[in-house]
């Protein structure tokens, strides 16, 4: 099944990445919204809460009883669950009806490929959930609202918004002026360095003894130590390892033996989880209450001059890495706790951040001139699948956001269709 990877985010976002219409007709429900032909079906409303509703599910489990749904969330007790989301959805859904007439007023078709894609995947979802039988495939959209034909018009949706930003915005960007992209990074970016403190050490791989193994970078070989004395077997053999290298080992006093290794030219490798992440353990209260103590006088030491920059840029963490420092926007991958301490500092201010990772100390800087095209910024801004800015879908669906705004004084709104539609009338929707 195909599943929908998206998370909630701002209204205008939420409404930009679902964006679509749907005509009305037997098969696809009442219209709901309309811009002159271009119409939205209450069924595709339903769809679109259905959607909401599974993503508000998938974080929190008691969403899917009705007592959830009816809790007041105001203060003034005016405002459900409910109502706040099923209001959300529907606002949503007329920006999806705007965007929809700017793709037809501008005369765009999708291209034959486009809907040939779509309909064979419709049909492949079709055949794995449904044993290829529409009727089943029906029943199990019914409980969203829906049908093949909404589910299809849903899939169009997104074509027809990738073709209309394409189009408009071009699929790299290059149609849109370098003062939007300034304007951009201006207004969704913040630059920072620190100092940091790790509160925690990693695991790493160990041998039968339980001492961890050292290794050449180079050859990946176990790195010995060739002062010790050579292991040998019971007819005084040297012993070889599993790529043929003499073991060496340290004996000691009581004959218990150790393996040898080559501490200062080899490295220890990290251990890894089933999903490939680095498996860490915590320091102990004593060595987290030394670091902290380092910390604070090393804090002392980057605030005895007001907004220095040049002290602070001493003793910065990664600064062969990342010499200008660290770039952020508020929805980046970045450790939650600094990113919503740096942007409420000021330019030059310092600040103390602890996280599950360690101690931050955090500076922040000015933005650069055009930073985000710098190369040495590009693990920031630069996409590594696509080679465009990370940050080019947002911008383009703020642009259109902007673009599809006068379109809203047109809307039409048929709210006789909407009686007992809303959040508690669908089910949660994680597949479609």
């Amino acid at each position: 099944m195909k599943r929908l990877s998206v998370k909630i985010i701002s209204l205008i976002l939420v409404a930009i990445m679902l964006l679509g219409c749907v005509a009305a007709c037997s098969k696809k429900g009442e219209t709901l919204l309309s811009i002159e032909n271009t119409e939205i079906s209450v069924n595709l409303y339903m769809l679109y809460l259905s959607r909401m509703k599974g993503l508000i599910c998938a974080g929190n489990s008691a969403a899917t009883s009705d007592s959830f749904w009816d809790t007041i969330m105001s203060a003034d007790g005016a405002t459900t669950y409910n109502k706040y989301y099923s209001d959300m959805v529907l606002e949503n859904t007329k920006s999806y009806l705007a965007a929809a007439y700017e793709f037809d007023k501008r005369g765009y078709k999708l291209p034959k490929s486009t809907t040939d894609a779509i309909n064979a995947e419709i049909k492949a979802l079709m055949e794995a959930d449904a044993n290829g039988s529409k009727t089943q495939f029906n029943n199990i959209l019914a409980q969203y609202g829906a049908n093949y034909e909404v589910l299809k018009e849903a899939y169009i949706i997104d074509a027809k918004m990738n073709y209309l930003k394409n189009a408009i915005y071009g699929a790299d960007g290059s149609l849109i002026g370098a003062n939007l992209y300034d304007d951009y990074y201006r207004n969704n970016y913040v630059r920072f360095k620190q100092i940091f403190y790790y509160t925690y050490d990693y695991e790493y791989v160990t041998d039968g003894d339980g001492e961890e193994i050292y290794y050449y970078p180079e050859s990946n070989k176990i790195a010995y130590d060739t002062s010790a004395t050579v292991k040998t077997d019971k007819d005084g053999n040297p012993v070889k390892d599993s790529m043929g290298e003499t073991v060496y080992v340290n004996i000691a006093e009581d004959g218990s033996v150790k393996v040898a290794y080559n501490t200062k030219d080899g490295e220890r490798h990290r251990k890894t989880d089933s999903e490939g992440n680095y498996i860490v353990k915590p320091l102990s209260e004593e060595e987290i209450e030394k670091i902290a103590k380092s910390a604070d006088e090393m804090y002392d030491k980057v605030t005895t001059i007001s907004k220095d920059f040049k002290t602070f840029d001493n003793y910065a963490s990664d600064k062969t890495e990342y010499p200008n420092g660290v770039y952020v926007a508020k929805d980046s991958n970045y450790v939650s706790e600094v990113i919503d301490e740096v942007f409420k500092m000021e330019v030059g201010e310092v600040r103390t951040v602890r996280s599950e990772l360690g101690i931050h100390i955090l500076m922040k800087y000015e933005l650069e001139e055009g930073g985000y095209k710098k190369s040495d910024n590009s693990d920031f801004f630069i996409s590594t699948d696509t080679g465009n800015f990370i940050f080019l879908e947002d911008l383009k669906n703020q642009l259109l956001f902007e673009l599809i705004k006068p379109n809203y004084g047109n809307i039409n709104v048929d709210m006789s269709v909407l009686s007992g539609i809303d959040m508690k009338s669908v089910a949660p929707n994680f597949y479609y």
